[in-house]
């Protein structure tokens, strides 16, 4: 008897087999092959498009600094929320930049209240999630009020929506640094170098994964990421992670490869670029969102600097991301909630602070 959920009788068998087949290491090894060589020809077209579209889609961080309820001081402690909401619903990983992209772009556009900061990031993260992951891992409306603790009801978030697709003129994809990393990554592996090129390749996946990890880490420091496009923290996060790792690979050729790759009218890296980023990736702080994330520990300063070189250093870095515990669902307490309204403002504000932690409410993100 056919169901009548499926179109035929062997649909069931056919998903059956597909999943036995898509598990198999050596047909995924086959696959790759068959991709990389598919796509390797199509490497330079890829970065310039990759390159063009990403000069119309950066944010503009004097515009977010005139802002007059929003401070970039407020941004970390939004993104590390934002980063714990997308481990936990296990999005992909160009959802996380994605969703900073919208978020600055909009900031660059109109001005944003306080109490819509939140709104604002929930949103980006909904439609970044549209636009990048399965269908089934889409956050439904009932999920969004519930992780923000029905601060915002779905009329909110569907109006939110309409306005960031319409001050950006609908222009939501944005090239973001993962999708550079591939592209830069496989270009090294393809050159016919024997010096670096075997050594990368040899060492691929782990100097694609600190890449994707500094990568992220740049998020988090408005004057780290507002300095770099996607493709130079990219290519930044390759050679900070080569060095990391001790390899025998030359950066400064890393570098001028990546040079050679832009047009004329693309600002070229420095030497001085890179050490400058070398340096403060020592000392920055780890935010608790990527901490669970990669599951480390927060690192200390002593551990790679002196002293008085660690000072020295922080002296030129932006604000440290605030050491704070983020719940997935920062807010007052639906204990709380009953009492606020039951005093109807009679209680004294010092009485109101909930026992536990203090949120991204306290911390200004919202009210």
């Amino acid at each position: 008897m056919i169901s009548s959920s499926s179109p035929d009788v062997f649909h069931q068998t056919r998903i059956v087999q597909s999943q036995i087949k898509s598990s198999n290491s050596n047909l995924q090894q086959m696959e790759r092959k068959t991709h990389t060589s598919t796509v390797s020809e199509y490497q330079l077209d890829m970065l310039e498009h990759l390159l063009s579209v990403e000069s119309h889609t950066l944010p503009n961080v004097s515009l977010i600094e005139q802002q007059p309820e929003i401070k970039l001081s407020m941004r970390p402690l939004l993104l590390d929320f934002l980063m714990e909401v997308i481990t936990i619903l296990n999005l992909s990983r160009s959802t996380f930049p994605l969703t900073v992209n919208l978020i600055d772009r909009y900031c660059s556009t109109r001005i944003v209240k306080k109490q819509h900061y939140q709104l604002l990031g929930l949103t980006s993260l909904w439609i970044s999630c549209k636009n990048l992951d399965p269908k089934f891992k889409i956050p439904t409306l009932n999920d969004l009020r519930k992780i923000c603790v029905d601060s915002y009801n779905k009329e909110l978030f569907i109006e939110m929506e309409k306005h960031i697709l319409k001050s950006l003129e609908w222009v939501v994809n944005s090239p973001t640094f993962d999708a550079f990393v591939d592209v830069f990554l496989n270009m090294l592996v393809s050159v016919n170098d024997a010096n670096y090129s075997s050594v990368i390749k040899k060492h691929y996946n782990k100097i694609k994964l600190s890449s994707y990890y500094l990568g992220e880490l740049f998020q988090f420091y408005p004057n780290m990421y507002f300095e770099y496009s996607s493709s130079q923290i990219a290519i930044l996060a390759i050679m900070s992670s080569i060095s990391t790792l001790k390899l025998p690979i030359n950066i400064m050729t890393i570098m001028n490869f990546y040079n050679t790759l832009l047009d004329n009218g693309t600002m070229q890296l420095s030497i001085e670029s890179f050490q400058t980023v070398f340096r403060a990736i020592r000392v920055l702080s780890l935010p608790n969102s990527l901490q669970q994330k990669y599951c480390v520990n927060h690192r200390g300063n002593s551990n790679h600097n002196n002293g008085n070189n660690s000072t020295n250093a922080n002296q030129n870095l932006p604000p440290k991301t605030p050491k704070v515990s983020m719940p997935l669902t920062p807010g007052p307490s639906p204990e709380e909630k009953v009492s606020r309204k039951r005093h109807n403002g009679h209680m004294d504000s010092s009485m109101m602070v909930h026992e536990r932690k203090r949120s991204c409410i306290d911390l200004g993100v919202r009210i």
